[in-house]
């Protein structure tokens, strides 16, 4: 496995003027669409670009935030042992700017009571490790901040959101509708989980991990990652608001937003458990965003993945029973990321 690299550090991530772009009118419940721009490996294998749209649809089909947003992919040579890379647009946006617009996004839903519950910039404190302090700054990528009403996003930082790379040379089976065949990764699981991280599953422990020092932002995510040790786990509304968020590579880090189970979130390629932190947990069926995928494993969105995308901002459209809903991926997220795959044993994980 090689470390992530090309990571963007605080002073490269452009800045968001929230006095110039200010959030737009929220819960305006319209069409969610994944617009697509398709390099010419992409384009030149049907098969490839036709499981690319299906793995889109499966995130149209659960939003419905009028927004657009815009995805370079391509299948090209990435060498040996690379399956695939994601970089998406960055912004850095004053704390309470962002912490407002949730709070405004969630207010007519209340299931998302708890984003009325978020602490203000003059409340907010973190977890990090030695070397390091907070900026101030939330870290969002393009499109959540979209989904959160900001407009003039693509005026001002141009129209593409994030781009995909998928290795030419790996063994993917682009139809999974008859399963996946011996030996073959599942592309459509693959680009789903991607389009996840582009648009918004991402965290800043990944920007800390391996690094001596440094300021940091928290991503939206970010917000609901606390320490699951006893001290720092939130269990009222109160420690909800004034626990801090945990950024530390390694440790115990949970999704947590007081609604029932906790779920334990990766915790570092370099300096935890050997997978990136803008993940769940490995090895636990908790959704698309897991960070590993078994050859001829097929996964679809989980409740859970819809869970944190809703908290962050995003507006679901009525969704279906829970049994038809599936459990996990594997990949990479923010810069260039190695695809993590791991062998299943028979009968485990």
């Amino acid at each position: 496995m090689v470390p992530a690299c090309c990571l963007l550090g605080a002073a490269e991530i452009p800045r968001l003027d929230e006095f110039s772009l200010a959030p737009g009118p929220q819960n305006q419940l319209g069409s969610f669409n994944i617009v697509l721009n398709a390099g010419s490996g992409l384009s030149g294998n049907p098969a490839a670009l036709a499981a690319f749209s299906r793995a889109a649809n499966q995130w149209v089909s659960y939003f419905s935030d009028p927004i657009s947003i815009h995805i370079d992919a391509n299948l090209a040579s990435l060498g040996s042992g690379i399956i695939g890379s994601t970089g998406s647009v960055l912004l850095q946006v004053n704390f309470d700017t962002v912490r407002n617009a949730l709070v405004t996004d969630a207010a007519d839903e209340t299931s998302n009571g708890i984003v009325g519950l978020l602490p203000t910039a003059a409340q907010f404190s973190t977890l990090l490790p030695s070397g390091f302090s907070y900026d101030g700054n939330i870290v969002a990528t393009k499109a959540n901040l979209k989904a959160l009403g900001f407009g003039g996003l693509d005026t001002t930082f141009g129209s593409s959101d994030a781009s995909i790379t998928f290795n030419s040379g790996f063994s993917f089976d682009y139809d999974n509708s008859d399963g996946v065949g011996a030996g073959l990764v599942d592309f459509e699981t693959v680009a789903t989980h991607e389009i996840g991280h582009a648009l918004g599953f991402v965290s800043r422990v990944d920007a800390i991990d391996g690094v001596a020092s440094g300021a940091v932002g928290v991503s939206i995510l970010d917000l609901f990652r606390f320490d699951g040790t006893a001290g720092n786990n939130p269990s009222s509304s109160a420690d909800f608001t004034s626990k801090p968020r945990d950024l530390r590579p390694g440790g115990s880090p949970i999704f947590d937003d007081l609604s029932g189970p906790e779920y334990p979130f990766s915790t570092g390629l370099t300096q935890g458990d050997g997978r990136q932190g803008s993940h769940w947990k490995d090895n636990l069926g908790l959704g698309v965003m897991d960070p590993t995928l078994a050859t001829q494993e097929i996964v679809a969105i989980s409740l859970l993945d819809l869970r944190a995308f809703d908290l962050i901002g995003y507006d679901l459209a009525p969704v279906p029973e829970p049994s038809t809903w599936a459990g996990i991926l594997g990949i990479s997220v923010v810069g260039a990321f190695e695809w993590v795959r791991r062998r299943r044993a028979s009968g485990q994980r």
